[in-house]
This record gives C-alpha cells, structure tokens and sequence, in this order.
C-alpha cells in the first residue's frame, strides 16, 4: 500500500464498517424469516384488530431522520463560522475543507448509528418472532384445520395452522419485539437532544435549549405510544425499543462529545480548527483562533 493516501484508507474503512452494519438489515429485509410461533385460540393479546399505522415507516425515516440531519448541517456551518477566522481574500471564503470534515464526522457516526439501531431491531426481531397484537386479525388462520381446545376443553397451544391473510402482513405481524420505530424515533431525538446541548450557546435564551430537547422527546414519545394505539406493539415492545434507541444513542454520541469543545473553552484556550477535527481524514492549516473571533 505505498504511496496510497493514508487519509483514503481510514475513509475505506469506515466505509467497510457501515456496509458490515447494513448488510444483516439487506438480508433479514428480502430473505429472513422470523420465527415462526404458535398461539392460543383464547388470547386476548394478539386479538385486536388492524389498523393502518398513524406514523408510517417513511414518516419516520424522512423526518424523524431528517430534522437532526438538518441540525447537524447547519449547526456545524455555524460552528465553523464562529470558530474560524482568515485574513485578507481568505476572509471572503467560507471553509468548506473544515466543515466538511466535521459533517463526515458528526454526521458519519449518526448514520452509522442508525443502521446499528435498526440492526440490533432486526436481529431481535427476526429471532424472537414475537406476534403482534393484531396477528390473528391479520393472520385469519383457518381453524377448520386445527383444534382449539383438547378433550377436556381446554386450550392448547396451537402451532400447525395455515394462515389465509395477506403473506406480506402475515410476515410482518411476526415481528413484534422490539419495536423498530421506538428504538429509531428515541435513537434520532436523544442523538438530536446530546448534539443541541453541546451545540446550542446562545445565551440570550436560557428556555431555547431545554424546550428544543423537550419537543425532541415528546415527538420521539409520540411516536412510539401510536405503535401501542395502532395494535403493532406491545408495550414491552416499545419500551424495549425506547431502550435500545437511547443506548445507541449515548453510545455513538460519546464518539464525539469530547472533541466538542464548547463556547467557554474556545474563549479561555483559543486552538487551531484542525485540531478540533478528526486528524486522520486529513489537516487543514488554518490561523489561531484569536480571543476576539471566540467572542463574536
């Protein structure tokens, strides 16, 4: 590998791990099977009825997804803007070297961690095949092929019967637990509430901060109380999706925290930009940041 950029090899690599990530989510999507269960003829909680979901999945991705996506773009613009000062024709240019390299970073890690939430979804749901509230509703099995009940009466678990639904939702009301919009909704918005609050410096608001970071997490509740209202979920569902998206979150995030410096420590220890930036994709040589640039 001589004379191959270093700085390319890292990139490669990071490349590498997201593919490793997302290719379990390619393979349970268009060949997994999730595990197939049984059920009682009797049980209540997979007997509701089924309803078309009130945040669909692509509601989630674009906007749950996309609102910190934009955060993340125009906070670290401003960011750069702030904490970087150029001389002469300099003065006129934006450094777009700088914020690049620093919206790979913060913006590499939370896709990377959304591709780690939804596999660690998928991987428990295609194991577990929990049934979903709605299964026999959408299952519609034919109980003319099988017994509910043995000679005394009593009901047994059923496990050879043939379902007569639609095969897609069939499949889909196998995958109960966990709940992947819990765990993506409550991934997204505390990644979106840690970014915020090493981001946002303003002080002439001391509520702009915490009420941002509380409509980010009623939206992520909201989200996941309609699984619960729309018969996907179980409560144990999206709680345990609540879980794991806010594991993730604080996870990946603490990849990046320490090299967040806030308003403070620019103003009492001026640095190079470079220094703030991940120094294995690449230098930018810029001036010191002078006391007067921190303050503005």
């Amino acid at each position: 590998m001589c004379g191959f950029p270093k700085n390319l090899v890292y990139v490669l690599v990071d490349l590498v791990c997201v593919l490793i990530v997302a290719l379990p989510i390619m393979i349970l999507k268009f060949a997994g099977q999730p595990s197939q269960r049984g059920f009682f003829c009797d049980d209540q909680t997979i007997s509701y009825p089924f309803y078309e979901s009130t945040v669909p999945t692509w509601m989630l991705v674009i906007f749950g997804g996309g609102i910190p996506l934009l955060c993340m773009l125009v906070g670290e613009a401003v960011y750069i803007h702030r904490t970087t000062k150029t001389e002469g024709e300099e003065k006129k240019k934006f450094p777009f070297l700088p914020y690049f390299i620093r919206v790979y970073k913060t913006v590499g890690i939370f896709l990377f961690g959304t591709l780690s939430t939804q596999c660690l979804t998928d991987l428990f749901k295609y194991t577990i095949g929990r049934l979903r509230p709605n299964f026999l509703s959408v299952c519609a099995p034919d109980y003319s092929r099988f017994n509910c009940t043995d000679a005394m009466g009593r009901y047994v678990y059923v496990t050879d019967y043939v379902c007569t639904g639609d095969p897609d939702q069939i499949r889909e009301s196998r995958l109960s637990f966990i709940s992947g919009h819990a765990s993506l909704s409550f991934f997204f918005m505390v990644y979106l509430v840690l970014y915020l609050q090493v981001r946002i410096t303003w002080r002439q608001s001391w509520l702009l901060k915490p009420f941002l970071q509380v409509v980010a997490v009623i939206l992520a509740q909201l989200t996941m109380l309609s699984r619960v209202n729309d018969n996907k979920h179980h409560w144990s569902d999206v709680l345990a999706g609540t879980a794991l998206g806010t594991f993730v979150a604080l996870l990946v995030f603490s990849k990046i925290y320490y090299e967040m410096p806030d308003q403070e420590t620019l103003q009492k220890n001026p640095v190079r930009e470079e220094e703030q930036l991940i120094s294995h994709y690449g230098s930018v040589s810029l001036r010191p940041l002078s006391e007067d640039a921190a303050e503005s």
